[in-house]
């Protein structure tokens, strides 16, 4: 897929998608990695394959946790929808946007739910359910 090609909306089809796969990634966001590939390579075709696996094989190698490659596929997405005649500052801002969009979308939802429920429990801690 060209740069060109990439549009404001697929910014918000990205964000969406991965605030759905959020809630599904029981086991960590790599269960949907599956997933993820559909829709961005076959589906979309915002990413190559090879940049797909490439992705996900660097972020795997780096120390840290594995949520790591979402930041990569977001990278990866941004540089993608900037123009390869933008001068590099540019090029790295929209990487960077990627970044910001996908882990905000991987990560608001499960911590939110997260947040709400340790709340819940700690609010009630004192029902024998609870208990």
């Amino acid at each position: 897929m060209s740069a060109a090609t990439i549009g404001a909306g697929d910014w918000w089809l990205l964000l969406l998608h991965f605030l759905s796969l959020s809630l599904l990634a029981i086991g960590g966001a790599i269960t949907t990695a599956p997933e993820m590939h559909r829709y961005m390579v076959n589906d979309q075709q915002w990413l190559t394959d090879a940049e797909f696996t490439s992705s996900i094989a660097l972020a795997q190698a780096a120390p840290g946790p594995n949520v790591l490659f979402i930041a990569v596929l977001g990278w990866n997405f941004g540089m993608n929808a900037a123009t390869t005649a933008a001068p590099l500052w540019l090029q790295w801002t929209w990487g960077l946007g990627g970044v910001a969009v996908a882990m905000v979308g991987i990560l608001v939802p499960s911590t939110t739910l997260t947040f709400a429920a340790a709340r819940w429990g700690h609010r009630n801690r004192e029902l024998r359910a609870v208990r």
